[in-house]
């Protein structure tokens, strides 16, 4: 009894389980990085720039005064004309242009000015048609941010479920390698049979293989989702918990639906601005500079003209008809799919709740199993200090343990998923 308490004893002394520490990096970190690392996202971002950018250009191009310098010079000369080469005048037997075509020459240096008028109403088409082109691209740049956070939360929740497997692994790794210690101790005192502290360290020998294989799974989905996020560091780290949270926020307009308001509005601001043409264009335009047809006297062709135009379309072969219909068409393709859509959000949205409650109830059998199973462990492993069980009925119990845990955690995870595709639809 004595040396069994000695030996008792010493094992307590030996018992220590190595825990591999590693620096850890968490899902909003590298979703960041992913935001920052994404072309599509760029690109957005810039076209949105370039939308705004677009608004002076319009109010520039439709209400703006244009001030520029003109200048032209045209040399038509007469031949047999009495030696006048340049005239307005020529006589019969003159060689040339025909006078009324080129009035014997052009001479032009002009300071123009033009002002639209009453284009407001036209403009503001132009604008609101703009701005939708910028809810647009705010619209499209949600939807790319929302389906890259879906798709790399996937593919974060893969790598964690690998993280489980290693981790899962490597603890029953290190508690057989910490119970060979103790076996290999009890053996040398008679207390086990040699050949099961051979049983032990055979299954030490296949997990620390396991162990192995499953960490080079591991860090190959790591480094995948490096890449995915533009991370150029590839040191080995620890995932951090997911945290998934249900987002029962109500929506007004799901994301996803809002494309198809935006057709329908895009349909109508493109009507509205095809027919500002149909609206009168009025014009009003002055110059100042010299403009002459003669070199003689030149200096007194200098003055000063004004005056105003308008344009008015007063046939169009039913364009503007025909352009309606077409509008009308679009706003109804809208809608309808609007409503094909609005069904799938509702219907997936549902789906996915439900599947999340049911397995919540999966799980917290599962952990009450677990803990169980625990109590159990901590059992066994003082009766095998005292040599009170057999190795393979222990090596037997902690692969069960083992699975049991890793289902728990692949549930888990799995339940994750089902968050960020209930999340998804959500937005």
């Amino acid at each position: 009894m004595i040396k069994l308490l000695y030996i008792t004893g010493l094992v307590l002394y030996l018992v220590s389980i190595g825990n591999e520490t590693m620096a850890q990096v968490s899902f909003p970190e590298l979703f960041e990085m992913a935001k920052s690392h994404s072309a599509d996202i760029v690109k957005l971002e810039t076209s949105k720039t370039y939308l705004a950018l677009e608004e002076s250009k319009i109010k520039v191009d439709n209400l703006a005064p244009k001030t520029y310098l003109s200048s032209e010079v045209l040399f038509a000369p007469y031949f047999n004309n009495n030696g006048k080469i340049i005239s307005t005048n020529p006589n019969e037997s003159a060689l040339g242009y025909d006078v009324a075509i080129t009035s014997g020459g052009l001479y032009s240096c002009l300071l123009n000015t033009e002002i639209p008028l009453f284009n407001r109403k036209q403009v503001n088409n132009l604008l609101d048609q703009n701005n939708l082109e910028i809810l647009r691209a705010e619209n499209q740049l949600n939807k790319l941010i929302i389906s890259l956070k879906y798709s790399l939360a996937i593919q974060y929740l893969d790598a964690l479920a690998s993280q489980a497997e290693y981790q899962s692994l490597l603890e029953k790794s290190q508690l057989i390698k910490q119970q060979l210690d103790i076996t290999k101790l009890l053996t040398d005192h008679g207390l086990y049979r040699f050949v099961d502290y051979r049983l032990m360290l055979s299954a030490y020998s296949s997990d620390s293989l396991n162990v192995e294989n499953s960490k080079t799974t591991y860090r190959l989905k790591l480094n995948q989702l490096y890449t995915v996020c533009g991370v150029s560091d590839t040191t080995f780290k620890k995932l951090k918990d997911f945290n998934s949270e249900i987002n029962c926020t109500k929506v007004d307009t799901s994301v996803f639906l809002q494309t198809y308001v935006q057709d329908s509005l895009s349909a109508i601001y493109q009507q509205k601005v095809f027919e500002n043409q149909y609206k009168p264009q009025v014009r009003l335009y002055a110059n100042t500079g010299l403009n002459s047809t003669t070199i003689p006297n030149m200096a007194n062709h200098f003055g000063m003209s004004a005056g105003i135009q308008l344009t008015y379309t007063l046939f169009d072969r039913k364009q503007k008809k025909i352009n309606r219909q077409q509008e009308q068409l679009i706003i109804e393709q809208a809608a309808r799919e609007k409503e094909i859509k609005q069904f799938e959000i509702q219907k997936q949205k549902t789906s996915y709740f439900e599947a999340i409650k049911t397995l919540d109830k999966s799980i917290k059998k599962e952990e009450k199993l677990q803990n169980d199973y625990q109590e159990i462990l901590s059992i066994y492993n003082d009766e095998l200090k005292k040599a009170q069980v057999g190795i393979i009925d222990y090596l037997n119990f902690l692969e069960k343990i083992n699975q049991n845990k890793l289902a728990l955690e692949n549930h888990r995870i799995e339940r994750d998923k089902l968050v960020v595709e209930y999340n998804y639809w959500n937005n």
